[in-house]
């Protein structure tokens, strides 16, 4: 049985990841800032673990206790945000940088010695274009974690380790589904500029993890998948005529 690590995993995408890694078999553990309400997952093989990504001390505490009762890890997965109201540079850096790479250094000798090893990291599409919505500590800490995950792809790849990202587009969440729904003419927007018609779901990107922290992706690592629909392959100036039709 293998035992997954979900950092960030008490909301959103991360809930979704752990139900998914749950129903399949796994042992999850949940590593998060907030309490993580297990009972409202209704799967029994989750357990949730509270700290601070950002105070290392309590951090290696809370990943020696996760070892110490869950057992080595087989993949973890990095879904945390900051979402501080201290310095936003700093606070950004740390939560998205600083944190993964003291996570990933603990953990390497506490991987699994048998069966499939992996680390997804979950970015986005601020980390190679710039837009709205974000300062641009966000843009900068993104940027890295796609480096930062290239980079163990290659220096873990000795142990047997894999390390993959995905970079999901705007997508249908519990929290903001309403939002969408609501609004017609945002979705009829988002129908008219994906090439598959629709807005993707935190099922689609959850789905994609739980294949690269599978055997089924044994051979991949130092990649990242990009879950839009086909949006990033249309040139913008063809993209803009087109809305405009001119």
């Amino acid at each position: 049985m293998a035992h997954s690590l979900i950092i960030g995993g008490t909301k959103g995408l991360g809930r979704v990841v752990a139900q998914q890694f749950a129903s399949r078999g796994d042992t999850v553990s949940v590593l998060g800032r907030s309490d993580c309400n297990i009972a409202d997952l209704e799967i029994g093989n989750i357990k949730g673990f509270k700290a601070d990504i950002s105070q290392k001390e309590l951090l290696l505490e809370t990943l020696e206790k996760i070892i110490n009762t869950q057992g080595t890890i087989n993949y973890c997965v990095f879904l945390q945000r900051y979402r501080g109201k201290e310095d936003e540079w700093e606070g950004e850096l740390q939560t998205t940088l600083t944190a993964t790479k003291n996570i990933i250094d603990y953990l390497t000798p506490h991987f699994s010695e048998e069966g499939d090893k992996g680390i997804v990291t979950v970015s986005s599409v601020f980390a190679r274009y710039v837009g709205e919505g974000q300062l641009a500590s966000y843009h900068v800490a993104k940027a890295g974690l796609d480096q930062l995950m290239r980079f163990y792809a290659v220096n873990l790849a000795k142990k047997g380790i894999r390390a993959n990202g995905i970079t999901p587009f705007t997508f249908l969440k519990e929290e903001s589904k309403s939002f969408y729904l609501s609004n017609e003419p945002l979705l009829k927007l988002y129908e008219k500029i994906v090439p598959l018609k629709r807005m993707p779901t935190t099922e689609d990107s959850a789905n994609i993890i739980s294949f690269l922290c599978s055997p089924l992706a044994t051979f991949i690592t130092g990649q990242n998948i990009l879950v839009d629909g086909g949006l990033s392959l249309i040139w913008p100036e063809t993209l803009a005529r087109s809305l405009e039709n001119v």
